[in-house]
């Protein structure tokens, strides 16, 4: 897989509103199986609501797009 992207002016400002570590640090631990589920598509709803946040949306599943993930903010 490659990722291609263009850092923008102004990255650095809005991306500190996402609270990265602070995020990161209220993690919640899943187990194998729904692990898998996430990894393979087959569930639907997220683990954790999402809340100010980017969330996936949805993951293409043929062609060009294959594989492609769309997120989209949540407030």
């Amino acid at each position: 897989k490659v990722f291609e992207g263009v850092v923008q002016p102004g990255w650095r400002e809005i991306a500190s509103r996402f609270h990265l570590f602070e995020r990161l640090s209220t993690r919640h631990a899943i187990n194998k199986t729904v692990y898998e589920a996430l990894h393979m598509g087959k569930r639907k709803r997220s683990v954790v609501k999402p809340s100010t946040e980017f969330a996936l949306v949805s993951v293409g599943l043929e062609g060009d797009l294959e594989g492609q993930r769309r997120y989209q903010w949540v407030e």
